[in-house]
């Protein structure tokens, strides 16, 4: 039986080998008979006529492999594992508990394993893949060069708390830039929380507001002393930026606010 899951990938130097191969296959598949043939080892020629749909199957899957040198195929099986679904969107598995946990990822219990939906996951992964891009695209904002909020670390006041609230910073700030390259400070996160200015961090702020759990974000606001006001104002703003919200913390906010 194969593999629900399968990943295919090429070396460098064969993409432009991949891109021959799926011009060819396009071509092929436009003609009323076509195939591929191969040549044996004692020179007889095998040939295999296929119709055009698995052509295009193929060259899709070639294509891919040109663009990016790695494919995933998956099976049609409605549910995956959560192993699966960590490499279906490159993250630990734990993120994928969590993305579970905090409503993100629907899943079902199968006795004592959790199943997901490959729908669900891909919805998901486009989501994180739309974020992930618009990180990328705002990496090029020259202005977080010479951004007061990013270079104050240093002579931060907050830089002298006690250990526990660098637990709390490592918990917070391990979520929220888990699906990212570029990673925050503690003190960028607070500058971007009471300040509502998002700039190149829109995505970040959307993980701490959705992706950390409602206590860890109220106990991150409390040790950087952020007024429950100001961390409420700021998640509305979020939540009408991109329409991303999170009931369970909106719910803590309004017991508290």
């Amino acid at each position: 039986m194969a593999e629900a899951l399968t990943r295919l990938k090429i070396e460098s130097n064969e993409r432009d080998e991949a891109r021959k191969g799926a011009n060819f296959l396009s071509s092929a598949a436009m003609l009323k008979h076509a195939g591929l043939f191969v040549t044996q080892a004692d020179g007889e020629i095998v040939a295999a006529e296929m119709p055009p749909s698995l052509l295009l199957a193929m060259k899709s899957i070639l294509t891919v492999l040109a663009e990016t040198g790695e494919v995933l195929l998956l099976r049609s099986d409605p549910e995956i594992s959560p192993e699966k679904a960590a490499e279906i969107l490159g993250i630990s598995r734990p993120l994928v508990y969590q993305r579970m946990d905090s409503g993100k990822l629907p899943f079902r219990l199968v006795g004592r394993h959790r199943r997901v939906l490959v729908n669900d996951v891909m919805m998901l992964k486009r989501l994180e893949d739309q974020r992930r891009g618009l990180t990328d695209a705002l990496d090029v904002d020259t202005d977080e060069a010479t951004d007061p909020a990013t270079t104050t670390e240093k002579s931060s006041p907050f830089s002298a708390r006690t250990s526990k609230s660098s637990d709390i910073d490592q918990l917070v700030l391990g979520t929220t830039n888990a699906p990212y390259r570029r990673t925050m400070s503690a003190t960028d996160l607070v500058a971007r929380i009471t300040s509502r200015d998002w700039r190149n961090w829109i995505a970040h702020i959307v993980t701490f507001f959705t992706e950390v759990r409602p206590e860890l974000v109220l106990e991150f606001a409390e040790r950087h002393a952020i007024p429950i006001q100001d961390l409420a104002a700021s998640y509305e703003s979020m939540k009408s930026t991109t329409g991303e919200s999170s009931p369970a913390l909106e719910s803590a906010l309004e017991r508290l606010v």
